[in-house]
C-alpha cells in the first residue's frame, strides 16, 4: 500500500524525472540491476512497460528539475491486461483488506523442525493421503459411500506438518510420482493451501477447513476425462471441466458431509471477484475469503504444474500472471499476500544459477527470500552431475572455490529436470547422515 508520499499509477502516466520506487512485479523479476528507478529518458519508460503495468512513484524523491508538465507518454503500448475490467478505487480495497486480515489472519508461525527430520514423517503422511484419496474416488465412482473423516485426519496432520516445517512438504510434492495424476494434483493444491494459509497467519482450525476444501475438488475432478483435463485453460475452462464442481457438490451431500462451511468454500472457490468466474457468476467480496484463497491456489498450482506438462511455467511466470489478475480475478492484497507466502523461488522450483548450473530449491530462507538452499543437478551443458551437495546461497562459493557469489539467476518450468533425476536427488537427500550440515562439502 502506497504512503502519503507514495502514488500508484499507470505506467503510461510516467513523466521524466519521477522516481519509481515500486512495481506490480518483484525488481527481480526485471532487467533493472536496483530496486528503484528515476525516469531518465523515454527509453526506462518503454523498458518499465515491457514488464509491468503500474508502478509506485515516491514525490519526496523526485528531482526537482523534472519535466512534470511533459505530455504522458501516450505510444507506450503497456503489456495486456488478462482481463478487462477497470481498476476499482482504493478505499474499498482498503476497507476489505483491513477486514480479512483482522479476522483471519492471527497466528505467527515459527519453524520447529528441520526439514530431514520432517521429511521423514511427511513421506509416510503422503502415502497414506494418496491411498485414502484412491479410495474415495473408487468408491465414488461405484456408487458406495465413501467415509471423508479419515482423509480430513491426515489434513489435520499435514497442517501441523506444514507449520512445523513448510519446506519438508513442498520438497515431498515437488519429486514424488504418483499411479494417477490427479491424485498429487489434489494433495498439492492441500500443501500449498497449507503453506499460503501458514504464512498468512490462518488459526490451524481456518488451514485444515482449507486443505480439505482443496483436497474435496479431487473427487469431481477425477470423473473429467483426460481430453479435458489436458485441454485445460485457466481463461476459458471447458464445460465438461466445470462440471467437476457440480459433481464434488454432489458427492459430498451423498457421503452426508455435516460441514455446511465446508460445502459454502468449495461451491464459490471457482467464482472471480469481477463476476468472470463459475457456476453463478457472483462477484466482489460475495465470495468467502476462504473460497479466494482456495481458488487463488489452484490458478498458481495449475500454472506451474498443469494436466498437461508441456504447458507448466516457471514460478516467476506464475506470479507474473497473478499480478495481472489483481483487482481482476482475485482481490488485490490477496495475491500480494499470496505471493510474499509463496516467494518467487518456492522449494521445489528448478532453477538456473549464476554460473550455469541448473538446480532445485530444497528449503527456502525466509528472511532472504532470494538466498535459499539449492541442489546443483545439471551441470553448464545440460550433463547430470555426478556429485551433489547443497549449497546455501546465503554464502555459497563457486564450485572450483572462487570467491565469486553464487545466486539465483531465475527459475525455469518444472519438466527441465526429469522426476527421475530429482528423485535420486531426494534419496541422496533422504538417505545422507546429515547433508544438510554442511553446505560447502562436496559429495
Amino acid at each position: 500500500m502506497a504512503s502519503l508520499e507514495e502514488k500508484e499509477i499507470h505506467v503510461k502516466q510516467l513523466k521524466l524525472g519521477m522516481f519509481v520506487s515500486r512495481l506490480d512485479i518483484p525488481w527481480e523479476m526485471t532487467r533493472f540491476p536496483l530496486q528503484g528507478l528515476y525516469i531518465q529518458s523515454r527509453e526506462d519508460i518503454e523498458r518499465l512497460a515491457e514488464c509491468c503495468e503500474f508502478v509506485v512513484i515516491d514525490h519526496t524523491r523526485a528531482r526537482e528539475r523534472a519535466t512534470f508538465d511533459a505530455p504522458p507518454m501516450a505510444h507506450v503500448e503497456a503489456r495486456p491486461s488478462l482481463a478487462a475490467a477497470p481498476k476499482p478505487a482504493t478505499a474499498p480495497q482498503k476497507k476489505l483488506r483491513n477486514h480479512w486480515k483482522r479476522k483471519h489472519c492471527v497466528e505467527n508461525y515459527k519453524i520447529t523442525a528441520n526439514i530431514r527430520n520432517e521429511l521423514s514423517t511427511s513421506k509416510n503422511l503422503l502415502d497414506t493421503m494418496e491411498r485414502q484419496i484412491y479410495l474415495i474416488c473408487e468408491h465414488t465412482l461405484r456408487c458406495r459411500r465413501a467415509n471423508i473423516e479419515q482423509l480430513i485426519d491426515s489434513t489435520t496432520q499435514v497442517v501441523e506438518s506444514v507449520i512445523r516445517n513448510p519446506d519438508a512438504m513442498a520438497w515431498l510434492c515437488r519429486v514424488r510420482a504418483t499411479r494417477k495424476p490427479i491424485y498429487m494434483h489434489t494433495i498439492r493444491l492441500a500443501v500449498w493451501g497449507a503453506i499460503v494459509g501458514r504464512q498468512l497467519g490462518l488459526n490451524r482450525f481456518t488451514l485444515t477447513h482449507l486443505c480439505s476444501a482443496l483436497l474435496m475438488t479431487g473427487i469431481g475432478k477425477s470423473r473429467v476425462s483426460e481430453k479435458a483435463l489436458s485441454g485445460y485453460s485457466p481463461q476459458k475452462p471447458s464445460e465438461e471441466y466445470q462440471a467437476h464442481l457440480k459433481e464434488t457438490l454432489y458427492q459430498l451431500q451423498q457421503m452426508h458431509n455435516n460441514s455446511d462451511d465446508l460445502v459454502n468454500t468449495i461451491s464459490r472457490y471457482c467464482e472471480r471477484i469481477d463476476g468472470s468466474g463459475y457456476p453463478n457468476k457472483i462477484s466482489g467480496d460475495s465470495i468467502p475469503f476462504l473460497s479466494q484463497v482456495a481458488g487463488l491456489v489452484e490458478t498458481y498450482e495449475l500454472l506451474i504444474n498443469p494436466y498437461h506438462c508441456t504447458r507448466a511455467v516457471s514460478p516467476a511466470n506464475a506470479i507474473v500472471y497473478l499480478n495481472k489478475c489483481k483487482d481482476k480475478l482475485f482481490e488485490t492484497t490477496l495475491v500480494e499476500e499470496f505471493i510474499k507466502a509463496i516467494g518467487i523461488y518456492p522449494t521445489g522450483t528448478v532453477v538456473e544459477l549464476s554460473n550455469g548450473e541448473m538446480g532445485v530449491v530444497v528449503s527456502q530462507n525466509y528472511e532472504r527470500r532470494l538466498r535459499a538452499s539449492v541442489i546443483p543437478v545439471l551441470g553448464v551443458q545440460g550433463d547430470i552431475l555426478k556429485k551433489y551437495k547443497v549449497l546455501d546461497l546465503s554464502y555459497a562459493n563457486n564450485r572450483d572455490g572462487t570467491a565469486e557469489r553464487v545466486c539465483i539467476r531465475r527459475g525455469v518450468p518444472s519438466t527441465v529436470v526429469p522426476r527421475g533425476l530429482l528423485e535420486e536427488t531426494h534419496n541422496w537427500i533422504f538417505n545422507r547422515s546429515n547433508p544438510f550440515g554442511f553446505f560447502q562439502q562436496n559429495i
